[in-house]
C-alpha cells in the first residue's frame, strides 16, 4: 500500500483514522467536498488515480489545506480492479467512515466493492446499485423517462453503420451522437456527446464510440438553453433542490458548465426530475439535466448520480450538498433546505478559456458564436461575475495550481490543439 500512497507537503504519512476519503481529487467538485467537509471539522483524505496526478492534470484537492492526506492510487483506466483493491486496502489500513467518488470511472470501479467496504465499516456514498444501473446508462434512463411521459429528444439506437444511415434520414443535419455511458475501460477519458454536421463526421464519431465499447444513440438537435436541477433525496423524500442555467459549456455539447447561474427551478423540469429520480430509486445527490427545444419544451438529457461541477453554484447559493452527503452516508439527520439564493453567477475560468478557444475553431457550427461576439461575451463576464470555481481566499493553493496549469495549457495550445488541464 505504501507504494501507491504519496504525501505532499509536510502532512504525516503514518496510518490513521479518517472520516472520509474523497476520490477524483483532480475534479473541481472533489475540491468543493474537501473544503466543505474539512471546515465542518472532519478529517479528510483525498485520492486520485496515478494517471491524473501529474502537473498537466493537477489534483486540485491535493493542494487544499483541508486535505489531511493525499493518496495516489493505481490508474483505473489500466485496471479498475487494481484501483478498487487499493481503495479497499487504504480503508483497511486507515479506518475510514465514508468513501466518496465523484467521477463516472471511479463509480464504475467501486460499485462492485460496496460490500467489501461495508465489511470494514465503511460506507460507499452512492445511490443503490439498482438506481446506478439505470442512471449510468442513457438508454436505460430514457426508457424509464418515456414510460413516465417525460419529454425527451427523438432518439434512435445505433449499433452499426446501417443504423446510422437510418438516423441521418430521420434527423437530418445537425444531429447528436452520444455514447450510452460516459465511461469505457477501452478509453482513458470521459466520453461526451458530439454534434455532427456531415455524413463523414457521423461515420467517424460512430466508429469511435462503437470501438470504445458503449452503445451509441442518435438524437435530434435541441437548440434551446441548458437547464438543470440538483436534488438531494432521503428515503424518497426531496430534502433539497437547486436549479441552474448553464450559459456555456466545455466541450460545447454535453460538457462541463463553465458559466452558470442559479435560477428558481422551472416547474416543468422540477416535476419531471423528481418523478424520474424517485422512480429509479435514487438516494443521496443527483443532477438532472435538460435542454429546451425551439418550442421551449424541456427535453431530458441525462441524470448524473453524483456531485457535478455545478456544485460550486449550489454552495454559493446556500445549499451545502457535500455536507448533506456526509450526513446521509453516516445516518445523521438531513434537514430540509427551504430555499436558496437565485441570480448567483459562478464561472470556471480555465473552462471558459477553453470554450473561447473552441468557439473560434467551431465557427459556423451549432452553438458557436462569431469571433467578435465570443470575445465580447468572454471579456464582459469579468464585469458580471465575481465568483470563480476553485477560488477561496482561505485556501489559495488549489487556485494557484489551476492557474499554473491554465498558463501551461495556453502556451502548449499555441503549437498543438491540446487545452485540457483541469478535469471535468
Amino acid at each position: 500500500m505504501e507504494a501507491i500512497a504519496q504525501q505532499t507537503g509536510t502532512r504525516p504519512e503514518a496510518p490513521g483514522r479518517y472520516d472520509i476519503l474523497v476520490l477524483d481529487a483532480s475534479y473541481k467538485q472533489s475540491l468543493a467536498c474537501v473544503r466543505s467537509l474539512g471546515r465542518a471539522g472532519l478529517r479528510v483524505a483525498a485520492g486520485e488515480s496515478a494517471a491524473e496526478s501529474d502537473p498537466a492534470h493537477p489534483a486540485l484537492a491535493f493542494h487544499s489545506r483541508y486535505s489531511s492526506r493525499n493518496i495516489v492510487l493505481p490508474d483505473y483506466a489500466a485496471g479498475p480492479s487494481a484501483f478498487a483493491d487499493a481503495v479497499v486496502g487504504f480503508v483497511r489500513e486507515n479506518p475510514t467512515t465514508v468513501v466518496l467518488p465523484t467521477g463516472d470511472a471511479t463509480i464504475a470501479a467501486l460499485t462492485p466493492y460496496r460490500a467489501r467496504l461495508a465489511e470494514l465499516g465503511c460506507v460507499l456514498a452512492l445511490a443503490p446499485d439498482a438506481a446506478l444501473e439505470i442512471a449510468l446508462y442513457k438508454d436505460r434512463t430514457l426508457e424509464v423517462a418515456r414510460k413516465l411521459g417525460i419529454d425527451q429528444p427523438r432518439t434512435m439506437r445505433i449499433d452499426n453503420l446501417d443504423d446510422l444511415r437510418a438516423a441521418i434520414a430521420e434527423f437530418g443535419f445537425p444531429f447528436v451522437l452520444k455514447p450510452t455511458t460516459s465511461w469505457s475501460e477501452q478509453l482513458s477519458d470521459r466520453l461526451v456527446p458530439v454534434e455532427v454536421v456531415t455524413e463523414r463526421e457521423a461515420i467517424d464519431v460512430t466508429r469511435r464510440f462503437l470501438e470504445a465499447g458503449p452503445g451509441v444513440l442518435g438524437q435530434e438537435w435541441a437548440c434551446g438553453r441548458r437547464e438543470g436541477v440538483t436534488l438531494f433525496i432521503v428515503d424518497g423524500d426531496i430534502r433539497a433542490s437547486c436549479g441552474h442555467v448553464a450559459y456555456r459549456t466545455s466541450p460545447q455539447l454535453g460538457g462541463a458548465s463553465v458559466m452558470r447561474e442559479s435560477i428558481p427551478v422551472p416547474e416543468d423540469i422540477h416535476a419531471a426530475a423528481i418523478r424520474l429520480a424517485t422512480t429509479i430509486g435514487m438516494e443521496g445527490v443527483c443532477e438532472v439535466e435538460f435542454r429546451r427545444d425551439a418550442g421551449n419544451r424541456a427535453l431530458l438529457m441525462e441524470i448524473n448520480p453524483r456531485l457535478a461541477g455545478t456544485i460550486y453554484n449550489a454552495v454559493h447559493a446556500g445549499v451545502d450538498f457535500p455536507l448533506m452527503v456526509w450526513q446521509w452516508a453516516t445516518g445523521l439527520p438531513v434537514e430540509h433546505v427551504p430555499g436558496y439564493q437565485t441570480g448567483v453567477r459562478t464561472r470556471w475560468l480555465h473552462g471558459d478559456l477553453r470554450w473561447l478557444r473552441d468557439n473560434q475553431r467551431r465557427a459556423g457550427r451549432p452553438d458557436s458564436m462569431p469571433l467578435a461576439a465570443g470575445l465580447w461575451t468572454f471579456g464582459t463576464e469579468f464585469v458580471r461575475t465575481r465568483r470563480y470555481d476553485c477560488f477561496d481566499s482561505r485556501d489559495l493553493r488549489p487556485v494557484a495550481a489551476e492557474l499554473r496549469a491554465t498558463m501551461a495549457a495556453i502556451r502548449k495550445s499555441r503549437n498543438q490543439s491540446s487545452f485540457q488541464g483541469i478535469r471535468i
